[in-house]
């Protein structure tokens, strides 16, 4: 489940790059797209990774030197596309990850 958050949240910071530098995202994902229009979505998944992490009790050797926090190293320890590699998708704009869905359309 945190590795499906953290594809999600990656998503979400692709897609407002995309954004801002062309203007409108190249690549439509309703899934994304209706996220993306939630207030505090960002807030949201970071907590939810972090606690997710916390949850599991699983080693964080994270160094304050390469990272900002736990949240920073959870996101960036690995390449978002190895990620989705576990999960048979390309990349962040192919999220069709139904039972993260349902659980955050509990939030809306």
């Amino acid at each position: 489940m945190q590795d499906k958050l953290i594809i999600i949240y990656k998503g979400l910071q692709q897609r407002r790059s995309f954004k801002k530098f062309f203007g409108e995202d190249l690549k439509r994902n309703d899934f994304l797209d209706s996220l993306a229009s939630k207030r505090g979505i960002d807030d949201l998944l970071r907590e939810a990774i972090v606690e997710l992490a916390e949850a599991t009790r699983e080693d964080h050797d994270y160094s304050e030197d390469e990272y900002r926090d736990l949240f920073d190293y959870l996101v960036n320890r690995e390449p978002v596309e190895s990620i989705c590699m576990r999960y048979g998708i390309r990349g962040p704009d192919e999220i069709k990850l139904d039972d993260v869905a349902e659980v955050l359309s509990r939030f809306e």
